[in-house]
Protein backbone atom coordinates (compact mmCIF):
# COMPACT_ATOMS: atom_id res chain seq x y z
CA UNK A 1 0.00 0.00 0.00
CA UNK A 2 1.31 3.49 -0.95
CA UNK A 3 2.36 5.76 1.47
CA UNK A 4 -0.57 8.17 2.72
CA UNK A 5 0.65 11.82 2.63
CA UNK A 6 -3.21 13.53 2.99
CA UNK A 7 -6.56 11.80 3.88
CA UNK A 8 -9.65 13.97 3.09
CA UNK A 9 -12.34 12.74 5.32
CA UNK A 10 -16.27 13.07 5.53
CA UNK A 11 -16.87 14.57 2.31
CA UNK A 12 -19.97 13.68 0.15
CA UNK A 13 -19.83 13.46 -3.25
CA UNK A 14 -22.39 13.75 -6.39
CA UNK A 15 -24.56 10.94 -6.96
CA UNK A 16 -23.31 9.33 -4.26
CA UNK A 17 -24.89 8.25 -0.93
CA UNK A 18 -23.14 8.66 2.62
CA UNK A 19 -19.71 10.09 3.55
CA UNK A 20 -16.82 9.22 1.61
CA UNK A 21 -12.69 10.34 2.33
CA UNK A 22 -9.76 10.39 -0.63
CA UNK A 23 -6.71 8.90 0.06
CA UNK A 24 -3.80 11.14 -1.51
CA UNK A 25 -0.35 9.97 -2.08
CA UNK A 26 1.99 12.70 -3.85
CA UNK A 27 0.08 14.96 -5.89
CA UNK A 28 -2.15 12.14 -7.23
CA UNK A 29 -5.10 10.24 -5.84
CA UNK A 30 -4.65 6.74 -4.77
CA UNK A 31 -8.24 5.56 -3.31
CA UNK A 32 -11.68 6.91 -3.08
CA UNK A 33 -14.16 4.71 -0.78
CA UNK A 34 -16.57 5.13 2.17
CA UNK A 35 -15.61 6.66 5.28
CA UNK A 36 -15.35 3.69 7.39
CA UNK A 37 -12.80 1.87 5.34
CA UNK A 38 -10.43 5.10 5.06
CA UNK A 39 -8.40 4.17 8.56
CA UNK A 40 -6.54 1.58 6.99
CA UNK A 41 -5.23 4.40 4.61
CA UNK A 42 -3.85 6.38 7.41
CA UNK A 43 -0.19 6.72 9.14
CA UNK A 44 1.43 8.03 12.10
CA UNK A 45 2.76 11.21 9.01
CA UNK A 46 -0.74 11.71 6.88
CA UNK A 47 -2.14 14.57 7.22
CA UNK A 48 -6.01 14.36 8.23
CA UNK A 49 -8.68 16.96 6.81
CA UNK A 50 -12.06 16.69 7.95
CA UNK A 51 -14.07 17.62 5.23
CA UNK A 52 -17.24 17.93 7.64
CA UNK A 53 -19.67 17.04 5.53
CA UNK A 54 -18.67 19.01 2.55
CA UNK A 55 -19.26 18.53 -1.20
CA UNK A 56 -15.74 17.49 -3.07
CA UNK A 57 -15.90 18.68 -6.30
CA UNK A 58 -12.44 17.62 -8.86
CA UNK A 59 -10.78 21.11 -9.47
CA UNK A 60 -12.53 23.53 -11.68
CA UNK A 61 -11.55 24.33 -15.10
CA UNK A 62 -12.38 27.67 -16.38
CA UNK A 63 -12.24 27.11 -20.71
CA UNK A 64 -11.87 30.75 -21.90
CA UNK A 65 -9.66 32.54 -19.80
CA UNK A 66 -7.34 35.73 -20.37
CA UNK A 67 -5.06 35.36 -16.88
CA UNK A 68 -2.55 38.34 -18.34
CA UNK A 69 -4.84 40.62 -18.73
CA UNK A 70 -7.17 39.76 -15.89
CA UNK A 71 -4.25 40.58 -13.83
CA UNK A 72 -3.17 43.64 -15.31
CA UNK A 73 -7.44 44.44 -14.90
CA UNK A 74 -6.82 44.09 -11.25
CA UNK A 75 -4.68 47.57 -11.18
CA UNK A 76 -6.84 49.75 -13.04
CA UNK A 77 -10.11 51.36 -12.88
CA UNK A 78 -13.47 49.32 -12.36
CA UNK A 79 -16.04 49.82 -14.29
CA UNK A 80 -18.31 47.04 -14.17
CA UNK A 81 -20.97 47.86 -11.77
CA UNK A 82 -21.29 51.42 -13.89
CA UNK A 83 -25.24 52.10 -14.21
CA UNK A 84 -24.66 55.63 -16.51
CA UNK A 85 -22.16 57.78 -17.87
CA UNK A 86 -22.58 60.28 -15.40
CA UNK A 87 -21.62 57.65 -13.06
CA UNK A 88 -18.69 56.37 -14.88
CA UNK A 89 -17.81 60.41 -15.00
CA UNK A 90 -17.97 60.85 -11.49
CA UNK A 91 -16.23 57.66 -10.50
CA UNK A 92 -13.19 58.70 -12.98
CA UNK A 93 -13.15 62.21 -11.34
CA UNK A 94 -12.47 60.50 -8.26
CA UNK A 95 -9.68 58.07 -9.30
CA UNK A 96 -8.21 60.93 -11.23
CA UNK A 97 -8.25 62.86 -7.62
CA UNK A 98 -6.99 59.62 -5.77
CA UNK A 99 -4.21 59.07 -7.89
CA UNK A 100 -2.42 62.66 -8.73
CA UNK A 101 0.59 61.89 -9.81
CA UNK A 102 -0.58 58.67 -12.50
CA UNK A 103 0.65 59.83 -16.37
CA UNK A 104 -1.95 57.73 -17.66
CA UNK A 105 -5.65 57.01 -16.03
CA UNK A 106 -7.10 53.46 -17.60
CA UNK A 107 -10.14 51.92 -17.03
CA UNK A 108 -11.63 48.60 -17.96
CA UNK A 109 -15.67 47.08 -17.84
CA UNK A 110 -17.85 49.93 -19.04
CA UNK A 111 -20.79 48.01 -20.63
CA UNK A 112 -22.70 49.16 -23.91
CA UNK A 113 -26.08 49.27 -22.07
CA UNK A 114 -24.35 53.21 -21.17
CA UNK A 115 -25.44 54.23 -24.45
CA UNK A 116 -28.68 52.97 -25.38
CA UNK A 117 -30.16 56.13 -24.86
CA UNK A 118 -28.32 57.65 -27.97
CA UNK A 119 -25.43 58.98 -26.44
CA UNK A 120 -21.82 57.36 -27.51
CA UNK A 121 -18.58 57.54 -26.55
CA UNK A 122 -17.70 60.30 -27.10
CA UNK A 123 -14.23 61.98 -25.92
CA UNK A 124 -15.79 65.10 -24.71
CA UNK A 125 -17.52 63.39 -22.31
CA UNK A 126 -14.10 62.27 -20.62
CA UNK A 127 -12.85 65.64 -21.15
CA UNK A 128 -15.50 67.31 -18.66
CA UNK A 129 -13.93 65.12 -16.07
CA UNK A 130 -10.18 65.11 -17.06
CA UNK A 131 -9.03 67.39 -19.08
CA UNK A 132 -5.60 67.26 -18.50
CA UNK A 133 -3.97 63.65 -18.64
CA UNK A 134 -4.72 61.07 -20.98
CA UNK A 135 -7.71 58.03 -20.01
CA UNK A 136 -8.38 55.46 -21.59
CA UNK A 137 -11.29 53.07 -20.73
CA UNK A 138 -11.84 49.82 -22.20
CA UNK A 139 -15.28 48.26 -22.81
CA UNK A 140 -16.07 45.18 -20.63
CA UNK A 141 -15.48 43.03 -23.75
CA UNK A 142 -12.16 44.50 -24.93
CA UNK A 143 -13.14 45.59 -28.23
CA UNK A 144 -13.89 48.87 -28.35
CA UNK A 145 -12.19 51.57 -25.99
CA UNK A 146 -13.17 55.57 -25.34
CA UNK A 147 -10.40 57.93 -25.00
CA UNK A 148 -10.24 61.77 -24.41
CA UNK A 149 -8.84 64.51 -26.29
CA UNK A 150 -5.81 64.80 -24.67
CA UNK A 151 -5.07 60.19 -25.04
CA UNK A 152 -6.07 60.88 -29.34
CA UNK A 153 -3.73 63.96 -29.64
CA UNK A 154 -0.60 61.98 -27.60
CA UNK A 155 -1.41 59.40 -29.75
CA UNK A 156 -1.53 61.88 -33.12
CA UNK A 157 -4.81 60.19 -34.22
CA UNK A 158 -7.25 63.25 -33.38
CA UNK A 159 -7.30 64.10 -36.81
CA UNK A 160 -7.79 60.50 -37.22
CA UNK A 161 -6.03 57.69 -38.96
CA UNK A 162 -6.42 54.52 -40.72
CA UNK A 163 -6.25 51.69 -39.04
CA UNK A 164 -4.69 49.64 -42.07
CA UNK A 165 -7.32 46.80 -41.04
CA UNK A 166 -11.07 47.48 -42.56
CA UNK A 167 -12.31 44.96 -38.91
CA UNK A 168 -11.00 47.85 -37.24
CA UNK A 169 -12.20 51.70 -36.94
CA UNK A 170 -11.19 54.95 -35.15
CA UNK A 171 -14.61 56.77 -35.32
CA UNK A 172 -14.88 60.02 -36.24
CA UNK A 173 -17.26 63.01 -35.19
CA UNK A 174 -18.93 65.02 -36.76
CA UNK A 175 -16.55 67.70 -36.41
CA UNK A 176 -14.17 65.66 -38.86
CA UNK A 177 -12.12 64.56 -35.94
CA UNK A 178 -11.67 61.09 -33.94
CA UNK A 179 -14.80 60.64 -31.16
CA UNK A 180 -12.70 58.62 -28.86
CA UNK A 181 -14.32 55.75 -29.62
CA UNK A 182 -12.06 53.19 -30.88
CA UNK A 183 -13.52 49.92 -32.54
CA UNK A 184 -11.07 46.51 -32.48
CA UNK A 185 -7.35 46.06 -31.04
CA UNK A 186 -5.73 47.83 -34.14
CA UNK A 187 -7.73 51.03 -33.36
CA UNK A 188 -7.19 50.76 -30.07
CA UNK A 189 -3.49 49.63 -30.41
CA UNK A 190 -2.43 53.03 -31.77
CA UNK A 191 -3.42 54.50 -28.33
CA UNK A 192 -2.13 51.50 -25.97
CA UNK A 193 1.37 51.78 -27.33
CA UNK A 194 1.66 54.78 -25.62
CA UNK A 195 0.39 53.94 -22.23
CA UNK A 196 3.47 53.10 -20.54
CA UNK A 197 3.58 49.13 -19.20
CA UNK A 198 3.71 48.10 -16.21
CA UNK A 199 7.30 46.65 -15.25
CA UNK A 200 7.87 42.75 -14.77
CA UNK A 201 7.80 43.22 -11.49
CA UNK A 202 4.32 44.90 -11.16
CA UNK A 203 3.05 42.66 -13.87
CA UNK A 204 4.02 39.44 -11.99
CA UNK A 205 2.27 41.15 -7.87
CA UNK A 206 -0.55 41.56 -10.16
CA UNK A 207 -0.33 37.94 -11.53
CA UNK A 208 0.37 36.47 -7.87
CA UNK A 209 -2.77 38.51 -6.64
CA UNK A 210 -4.90 37.35 -8.86
CA UNK A 211 -3.89 33.75 -8.69
CA UNK A 212 -4.90 34.45 -4.57
CA UNK A 213 -8.53 35.62 -5.77
CA UNK A 214 -8.77 32.58 -7.93
CA UNK A 215 -8.04 29.70 -6.10
CA UNK A 216 -10.33 31.33 -3.33
CA UNK A 217 -12.87 30.85 -6.29
CA UNK A 218 -12.57 26.84 -6.45
CA UNK A 219 -10.45 27.65 -9.96
CA UNK A 220 -7.78 25.13 -10.18
CA UNK A 221 -7.34 25.20 -14.46
CA UNK A 222 -7.54 27.78 -16.86
CA UNK A 223 -7.28 27.65 -20.77
CA UNK A 224 -6.14 31.58 -21.31
CA UNK A 225 -6.89 32.35 -24.51
CA UNK A 226 -4.30 34.52 -25.80
CA UNK A 227 -0.36 33.71 -25.52
CA UNK A 228 3.03 34.45 -26.69
CA UNK A 229 6.69 33.62 -25.69
CA UNK A 230 6.86 35.95 -23.01
CA UNK A 231 4.15 34.53 -21.07
CA UNK A 232 4.94 31.17 -21.65
CA UNK A 233 8.16 32.25 -20.14
CA UNK A 234 6.94 34.03 -17.34
CA UNK A 235 4.50 31.26 -16.22
CA UNK A 236 7.32 28.47 -16.43
CA UNK A 237 9.25 30.45 -14.13
CA UNK A 238 6.03 30.99 -11.44
CA UNK A 239 5.54 27.28 -11.79
CA UNK A 240 9.90 26.56 -11.19
CA UNK A 241 9.45 28.98 -8.10
CA UNK A 242 5.97 27.07 -6.80
CA UNK A 243 4.14 30.49 -7.66
CA UNK A 244 1.56 29.02 -10.09
CA UNK A 245 -1.25 27.34 -8.34
CA UNK A 246 -3.49 26.62 -11.02
CA UNK A 247 -2.54 24.68 -14.50
CA UNK A 248 -2.88 27.06 -17.35
CA UNK A 249 -3.31 26.39 -20.83
CA UNK A 250 -1.71 28.87 -23.12
CA UNK A 251 -2.19 29.33 -26.73
CA UNK A 252 0.01 31.33 -29.36
CA UNK A 253 -1.89 34.18 -30.94
CA UNK A 254 -2.14 35.00 -34.34
CA UNK A 255 -2.83 37.80 -35.80
CA UNK A 256 -3.11 38.74 -39.79
CA UNK A 257 0.31 38.84 -40.73
CA UNK A 258 1.63 36.20 -38.63
CA UNK A 259 4.73 35.09 -39.62
CA UNK A 260 3.91 31.02 -40.11
CA UNK A 261 7.52 29.83 -39.27
CA UNK A 262 6.13 31.16 -35.28
CA UNK A 263 3.74 28.15 -35.65
CA UNK A 264 6.15 25.39 -35.84
CA UNK A 265 8.59 27.12 -33.20
CA UNK A 266 6.04 27.12 -30.97
CA UNK A 267 4.66 23.46 -31.47
CA UNK A 268 8.48 22.35 -31.47
CA UNK A 269 8.60 23.48 -28.26
CA UNK A 270 5.53 22.24 -26.74
CA UNK A 271 6.49 18.67 -28.17
CA UNK A 272 9.63 18.97 -26.08
CA UNK A 273 8.91 20.76 -22.92
CA UNK A 274 5.69 19.61 -21.91
CA UNK A 275 4.62 20.96 -18.30
CA UNK A 276 2.30 19.59 -15.98
CA UNK A 277 1.46 23.28 -15.06
CA UNK A 278 2.06 24.79 -18.61
CA UNK A 279 0.56 23.82 -21.47
CA UNK A 280 0.83 25.39 -24.77
CA UNK A 281 -0.03 22.80 -27.50
CA UNK A 282 -2.15 25.26 -29.26
CA UNK A 283 -2.92 28.23 -31.22
CA UNK A 284 -5.45 31.04 -31.09
CA UNK A 285 -7.14 33.34 -33.94
CA UNK A 286 -9.95 35.84 -34.27
CA UNK A 287 -12.04 35.41 -36.94
CA UNK A 288 -14.40 38.45 -36.12
CA UNK A 289 -15.28 40.47 -33.34
CA UNK A 290 -18.70 41.27 -31.09
CA UNK A 291 -21.93 42.22 -32.21
CA UNK A 292 -21.98 45.24 -29.89
CA UNK A 293 -19.58 47.36 -31.88
CA UNK A 294 -21.01 45.72 -35.13
CA UNK A 295 -17.33 43.36 -35.81
CA UNK A 296 -19.37 40.35 -35.50
CA UNK A 297 -19.48 38.48 -38.82
CA UNK A 298 -22.80 37.95 -39.61
CA UNK A 299 -24.53 36.06 -42.95
CA UNK A 300 -27.76 38.33 -43.16
CA UNK A 301 -27.11 42.19 -42.31
CA UNK A 302 -27.33 43.41 -38.64
CA UNK A 303 -31.25 44.19 -37.62
CA UNK A 304 -30.59 47.98 -37.55
CA UNK A 305 -31.31 49.02 -41.64
CA UNK A 306 -26.97 49.91 -41.94
CA UNK A 307 -26.97 46.79 -44.56
CA UNK A 308 -23.52 45.99 -42.59
CA UNK A 309 -22.80 42.09 -41.83
CA UNK A 310 -19.36 42.86 -40.45
CA UNK A 311 -15.61 42.35 -41.39
CA UNK A 312 -13.56 38.90 -41.03
CA UNK A 313 -10.44 39.71 -39.40
CA UNK A 314 -8.60 37.80 -41.77
CA UNK A 315 -8.30 37.14 -46.11
CA UNK A 316 -10.28 34.19 -46.26
CA UNK A 317 -6.91 32.80 -47.86
CA UNK A 318 -4.24 33.40 -45.22
CA UNK A 319 -7.18 32.24 -42.23
CA UNK A 320 -7.31 28.78 -43.86
CA UNK A 321 -3.60 28.68 -44.42
CA UNK A 322 -2.59 29.68 -40.89
CA UNK A 323 -4.95 26.70 -39.31
CA UNK A 324 -3.91 24.19 -42.06
CA UNK A 325 -0.48 24.95 -40.83
CA UNK A 326 -1.27 25.08 -37.54
CA UNK A 327 -3.48 21.88 -37.54
CA UNK A 328 -0.12 20.17 -39.32
CA UNK A 329 2.04 20.85 -37.01
CA UNK A 330 -0.72 18.74 -34.42
CA UNK A 331 -1.66 21.84 -32.62
CA UNK A 332 -4.97 22.77 -31.41
CA UNK A 333 -7.10 25.58 -32.86
CA UNK A 334 -9.22 27.60 -31.02
CA UNK A 335 -10.75 30.63 -33.02
CA UNK A 336 -13.25 33.65 -31.47
CA UNK A 337 -16.42 33.52 -33.62
CA UNK A 338 -19.30 35.25 -32.13
CA UNK A 339 -21.69 36.04 -35.49
CA UNK A 340 -23.23 33.26 -37.58
CA UNK A 341 -20.95 34.10 -40.31
CA UNK A 342 -17.85 33.72 -38.28
CA UNK A 343 -19.01 30.54 -36.89
CA UNK A 344 -19.70 29.11 -40.33
CA UNK A 345 -16.23 30.31 -41.66
CA UNK A 346 -14.32 28.81 -39.00
CA UNK A 347 -16.25 25.82 -39.79
CA UNK A 348 -14.97 25.71 -43.25
CA UNK A 349 -11.88 26.37 -42.37
CA UNK A 350 -11.50 23.26 -40.39
CA UNK A 351 -12.96 21.27 -42.81
CA UNK A 352 -10.47 22.17 -45.29
CA UNK A 353 -7.77 21.65 -42.67
CA UNK A 354 -9.05 17.96 -42.42
CA UNK A 355 -9.19 17.21 -46.15
CA UNK A 356 -5.41 18.68 -46.28
CA UNK A 357 -3.80 16.70 -43.50
CA UNK A 358 -6.44 14.12 -42.75
CA UNK A 359 -8.39 13.74 -40.01
CA UNK A 360 -6.97 13.34 -36.21
CA UNK A 361 -7.90 13.67 -32.69
CA UNK A 362 -7.73 17.23 -33.31
CA UNK A 363 -10.47 18.52 -30.79
CA UNK A 364 -10.19 21.72 -32.12
CA UNK A 365 -12.16 24.88 -30.93
CA UNK A 366 -14.78 27.48 -31.40
CA UNK A 367 -14.98 30.39 -28.54
CA UNK A 368 -18.09 31.58 -27.89
CA UNK A 369 -20.16 30.18 -30.68
CA UNK A 370 -22.52 32.96 -29.90
CA UNK A 371 -25.16 33.10 -32.71
CA UNK A 372 -25.24 29.94 -34.86
CA UNK A 373 -27.18 29.60 -38.10
CA UNK A 374 -28.99 26.07 -37.04
CA UNK A 375 -27.86 24.60 -40.37
CA UNK A 376 -24.54 24.66 -39.21
CA UNK A 377 -25.16 23.18 -35.40
CA UNK A 378 -24.97 19.24 -36.64
CA UNK A 379 -21.36 20.39 -38.47
CA UNK A 380 -19.76 20.67 -34.98
CA UNK A 381 -19.83 17.10 -34.15
CA UNK A 382 -19.52 16.05 -37.51
CA UNK A 383 -16.24 17.57 -37.84
CA UNK A 384 -15.10 16.92 -34.06
CA UNK A 385 -15.18 20.85 -32.61
CA UNK A 386 -15.76 21.37 -29.62
CA UNK A 387 -18.12 24.67 -28.78
CA UNK A 388 -16.03 26.67 -25.97
CA UNK A 389 -18.82 28.61 -25.06
CA UNK A 390 -19.33 31.32 -21.87
CA UNK A 391 -22.84 31.03 -19.70
CA UNK A 392 -22.14 34.52 -18.34
CA UNK A 393 -22.43 35.93 -21.98
CA UNK A 394 -25.97 35.68 -21.70
CA UNK A 395 -26.59 38.34 -18.47
CA UNK A 396 -25.31 41.10 -21.21
CA UNK A 397 -26.11 39.42 -24.36
CA UNK A 398 -29.41 39.17 -23.91
CA UNK A 399 -30.24 42.19 -22.03
CA UNK A 400 -32.62 44.25 -23.29
CA UNK A 401 -31.03 47.55 -23.48
CA UNK A 402 -27.54 46.35 -24.78
CA UNK A 403 -27.41 47.10 -28.25
CA UNK A 404 -26.95 42.95 -28.94
CA UNK A 405 -30.89 42.88 -28.53
CA UNK A 406 -30.98 45.16 -31.04
CA UNK A 407 -28.42 44.16 -33.38
CA UNK A 408 -29.28 40.76 -34.30
CA UNK A 409 -32.87 41.08 -34.29
CA UNK A 410 -36.03 39.43 -34.01
CA UNK A 411 -35.57 36.69 -36.56
CA UNK A 412 -32.09 35.89 -35.13
CA UNK A 413 -32.73 35.80 -31.39
CA UNK A 414 -33.22 32.35 -31.16
CA UNK A 415 -30.03 31.51 -33.03
CA UNK A 416 -28.07 32.81 -29.72
CA UNK A 417 -26.13 30.92 -27.48
CA UNK A 418 -27.60 27.32 -28.53
CA UNK A 419 -26.28 25.22 -25.95
CA UNK A 420 -29.15 22.83 -25.98
CA UNK A 421 -29.27 22.73 -29.15
CA UNK A 422 -25.18 21.88 -29.55
CA UNK A 423 -25.62 19.11 -27.04
CA UNK A 424 -28.60 17.59 -28.39
CA UNK A 425 -26.08 17.23 -31.80
CA UNK A 426 -23.41 15.29 -30.06
CA UNK A 427 -21.37 18.94 -29.82
CA UNK A 428 -18.54 18.48 -27.17
CA UNK A 429 -18.60 21.44 -25.00
CA UNK A 430 -16.61 23.25 -22.27
CA UNK A 431 -17.34 25.99 -20.13
CA UNK A 432 -15.67 29.30 -19.43
CA UNK A 433 -16.21 33.09 -18.34
CA UNK A 434 -13.55 34.72 -20.73
CA UNK A 435 -12.41 36.75 -17.54
CA UNK A 436 -11.32 39.91 -17.61
CA UNK A 437 -14.83 39.97 -19.20
CA UNK A 438 -17.06 38.36 -17.38
CA UNK A 439 -16.56 37.39 -13.30
CA UNK A 440 -14.41 34.69 -13.14
CA UNK A 441 -16.35 32.94 -10.69
CA UNK A 442 -17.07 29.03 -11.39
CA UNK A 443 -20.30 28.86 -9.36
CA UNK A 444 -21.75 32.00 -11.30
CA UNK A 445 -21.37 30.67 -14.51
CA UNK A 446 -22.95 26.75 -13.70
CA UNK A 447 -25.79 28.81 -11.89
CA UNK A 448 -26.72 31.55 -15.33
CA UNK A 449 -25.59 27.62 -17.27
CA UNK A 450 -28.95 26.54 -15.68
CA UNK A 451 -30.77 29.44 -15.47
CA UNK A 452 -30.32 30.92 -18.44
CA UNK A 453 -29.46 34.68 -16.58
CA UNK A 454 -31.51 37.46 -16.05
CA UNK A 455 -33.90 37.46 -18.99
CA UNK A 456 -37.60 36.32 -18.47
CA UNK A 457 -38.42 34.07 -21.52
CA UNK A 458 -41.74 33.09 -20.33
CA UNK A 459 -43.49 35.09 -22.62
CA UNK A 460 -41.10 34.26 -25.61
CA UNK A 461 -40.86 30.51 -25.70
CA UNK A 462 -41.50 30.49 -29.24
CA UNK A 463 -38.76 32.31 -30.42
CA UNK A 464 -36.48 31.03 -27.54
CA UNK A 465 -35.91 27.49 -26.97
CA UNK A 466 -35.07 26.20 -23.92
CA UNK A 467 -30.88 26.25 -24.24
CA UNK A 468 -30.29 25.36 -20.38
CA UNK A 469 -28.14 22.75 -19.22
CA UNK A 470 -28.74 20.78 -16.14
CA UNK A 471 -26.61 20.94 -13.02
CA UNK A 472 -24.61 17.82 -13.62
CA UNK A 473 -23.91 19.04 -17.29
CA UNK A 474 -23.13 22.59 -16.07
CA UNK A 475 -20.63 20.99 -13.67
CA UNK A 476 -19.18 18.86 -16.54
CA UNK A 477 -18.57 21.69 -18.18
CA UNK A 478 -16.35 22.70 -15.42
CA UNK A 479 -14.82 19.45 -15.02
CA UNK A 480 -14.76 16.47 -17.56
CA UNK A 481 -15.56 18.36 -20.35
CA UNK A 482 -13.04 20.89 -19.76
CA UNK A 483 -11.00 18.06 -18.89
CA UNK A 484 -10.93 16.71 -22.47
CA UNK A 485 -11.00 20.25 -24.33
CA UNK A 486 -7.76 20.20 -22.54
CA UNK A 487 -6.42 16.93 -23.96
CA UNK A 488 -6.27 15.82 -19.68
CA UNK A 489 -9.14 13.40 -19.63
CA UNK A 490 -6.89 10.83 -18.58
CA UNK A 491 -5.64 12.53 -15.47
CA UNK A 492 -8.07 15.65 -14.34
CA UNK A 493 -11.80 16.47 -14.03
CA UNK A 494 -12.33 13.22 -12.30
CA UNK A 495 -12.22 12.17 -8.26
CA UNK A 496 -10.72 8.66 -9.19
CA UNK A 497 -7.43 6.97 -8.10
CA UNK A 498 -4.78 7.27 -10.84
CA UNK A 499 -5.80 11.20 -11.18
CA UNK A 500 -4.53 14.45 -10.16
CA UNK A 501 -5.43 15.65 -6.93
CA UNK A 502 -7.04 18.73 -7.58
CA UNK A 503 -10.00 19.38 -6.12
CA UNK A 504 -12.52 21.56 -3.75
CA UNK A 505 -15.14 21.51 -1.36
CA UNK A 506 -17.93 23.67 -1.11
CA UNK A 507 -19.92 24.46 1.81
CA UNK A 508 -23.16 22.72 0.22
CA UNK A 509 -24.46 20.37 -2.00
CA UNK A 510 -25.27 22.58 -5.44
CA UNK A 511 -26.75 19.33 -6.85
CA UNK A 512 -29.44 19.62 -4.44
CA UNK A 513 -31.55 22.48 -4.51
CA UNK A 514 -32.68 25.00 -6.76
CA UNK A 515 -30.06 26.25 -9.44
CA UNK A 516 -30.53 29.86 -8.59
CA UNK A 517 -28.50 29.42 -5.42
CA UNK A 518 -25.31 27.61 -6.64
CA UNK A 519 -23.44 30.90 -6.40
CA UNK A 520 -24.59 31.25 -2.88
CA UNK A 521 -22.47 28.55 -2.02
CA UNK A 522 -19.04 29.30 -0.54
CA UNK A 523 -15.24 27.44 -1.96
CA UNK A 524 -13.37 26.11 1.55
CA UNK A 525 -10.90 24.50 0.01
CA UNK A 526 -8.61 24.05 -3.01
CA UNK A 527 -6.41 22.16 -4.00
CA UNK A 528 -3.98 21.23 -6.85
CA UNK A 529 -1.84 18.78 -6.93
CA UNK A 530 -2.15 17.64 -3.43
CA UNK A 531 -1.21 20.96 -1.69
CA UNK A 532 -3.82 23.16 -0.21
CA UNK A 533 -3.60 26.42 -1.84
CA UNK A 534 -6.74 27.75 -0.57
CA UNK A 535 -8.16 27.31 2.99
CA UNK A 536 -11.49 29.83 4.58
Amino acid sequence: MPLTDLLLRNVILTGQAGRYAIAISGERIIWVGPDRDATQWQRATTIVIDGDGMLALPGLTDCHFHLHNGARALGVLRLEDVQSVAELQSRLATYAAAHPHLPWLIGRGWRYRLFADGQVPDRRLLDAVVPDRPVLLTAFDGHTAWANTVALQIAGILGGAETGHPFSTVVMGADGRASGELREAPAMDLVRRCVPPPTEAELRDLLRRALRELAALGLTGVHNMDGDEAQRTRYRELAAAGELTLRIRVPLSLSPGTDPDRIAAWAADAHHHPHPFVQTDAVKLFVDGVVEAKTALMIEPYADGSGERGVANYDPAEFVDLITRADAAGLQVCVHAIGDGGVRQTLEAFATAQRVNGRRDARHRIEHAEIVDPTDIPRFATLGVIASVQPLHVDFGMDLANPWWRLVGPQRHRFGFPWRDLLRAGTQMALGSDWPVADPDPLRGIQVACTRGKLDLSPLESDFPDQRLTVAEALAGYTTWAAYAGFREHELGRLAPGYVADLVLLDRDITCGPPDQIAAAQVMLTMVGGKVVFER
